[in-house]
């Protein structure tokens, strides 16, 4: 691969990161699962050692969840280019938010958590997707870090053998 095309593959896989984070704050749960292979595997930031298994469940998580206001910052996008049809990347998330999302604007959020994602990235028929994404959280500041509660096997389906 040339530079060109390695700078195309870095800003491709940027790009989902920057997705993500939007359709996620924006609640477009359709267009947010939409960035995955249906063979993915996802791991919240807030609860990283329960993932989730197809494109199917990690709509779900965000369909199903609680509407809240959410904003995420994505930094230090980090994208090395493994070969033309797979990447790996790390990214850094700050995120804040709100119980209700129609409350009018500007609110008080209920803390900042700072995390990071480790993403591999696979080049498919319709562009660059997630093929895994696993959060984790170091560091938060006022609120409280919620009680996620542990996923059953229907929430989160079966790891590939």
């Amino acid at each position: 691969m040339n530079a060109a095309e390695v700078a195309e593959i870095e800003r491709a896989c940027a790009r989902l990161v920057l997705e993500f984070a939007k359709f996620n704050d924006d609640l477009d749960h359709e267009a947010l699962a939409g960035l995955f292979v249906e063979d993915c595997v996802f791991a919240r930031p807030l609860d990283p050692a329960h993932p989730y298994y197809g494109r199917d469940k990690v709509h779900a998580i965000f369909r199903d969840r609680k509407a809240r206001l959410t904003r995420h910052v994505m930094t230090n996008i980090l994208i090395t280019v493994l070969s033309p049809t797979e990447a790996k990347g790390n990214s850094y998330v700050t995120m804040m938010s709100a119980a209700d999302p129609d409350a009018p604007w500007p609110r008080e959020g209920e803390g900042v958590f700072i995390g990071s994602f480790d993403d591999l990235f696979v080049k498919t028929g319709n562009g660059w997707k997630f093929k895994s994404r696993i959060g984790n959280v170091a560091l938060y500041q006022g609120g409280h870090v919620p009680a996620i509660p542990v996923p059953s096997i229907e929430e989160t389906g079966v790891p590939p053998q």
